[in-house]
């Protein structure tokens, strides 16, 4: 099962908190650690929005989550969480495997430094070099728009993913509202994190 991976629902274990310099890239990561951050509901109605809590509602969504992972064969947004490999063949080129699947993407590759903007036409990735380019770093925020249903069950329908590397859950909220004025009452989100070691 993916949860024996050593794969985490947590809100603690910060990562680095600005860009690191001077990294030297490897040709191959083995990226062995996956965590889903703690998930978060806003109210896009307030300026800025706001983050509901009752007690339950900011539980929904990990719980989804973790259903989801949790049956074979996983359903789309959450089977591609988590990244296993990242090949580069080049400065410019990199292929990044899906973990436990057999799916891959091949990216074009913008670096600054230690900092990698990955980019298909599937979506963009972005990482992180730490260690002098000895460890990597991957996160993404997933957007889902949430539904208050009278059974009491509330709903999380996938909208996107949003990469924002040092960017809080609040910075990534209001951006994306900023994107979609008027478009969405709440929406739930919650950070994926993949890294080496």
């Amino acid at each position: 099962m993916i949860t024996s991976l050593g794969i985490t629902f947590t809100s603690c274990d910060r990562g680095p908190t600005g860009p690191e310099t001077d990294c030297e890239l490897l040709a191959t990561y083995k990226l062995d650690y996956h965590a889903i951050e703690a998930s978060k509901v806003f109210d896009l109605r307030m300026d800025p929005p706001l983050e509901i809590r009752n007690g339950t509602i900011e539980y929904d969504l990990s719980h989804q989550s973790f259903y989801i992972l949790n049956h074979k064969p996983s359903t789309y947004p959450c089977s591609e969480y988590f990244i296993d490999t990242i090949e580069f063949f080049n400065e410019t080129t990199a292929i990044v495997k899906i973990l436990e699947s057999h799916l891959q993407r091949s990216y074009t590759v913008e670096r600054d430094d230690c900092q990698l903007a990955l980019h298909s036409p599937d979506g963009d990735l972005s990482f992180q070099l730490t260690s002098g380019g000895d460890e990597i770093s991957e996160q993404r925020f997933a957007i889902y728009d949430h539904k208050m249903a009278a059974t009491g069950l509330d709903t999380f329908l996938f909208i996107e993913f949003r990469t924002g590397s040092f960017m809080s859950y609040e910075e990534i909220i209001r951006q994306f509202s900023k994107d979609n004025p008027g478009v969405y009452d709440t929406v739930a989100v919650e950070q994926v994190v993949n890294r080496t070691k």
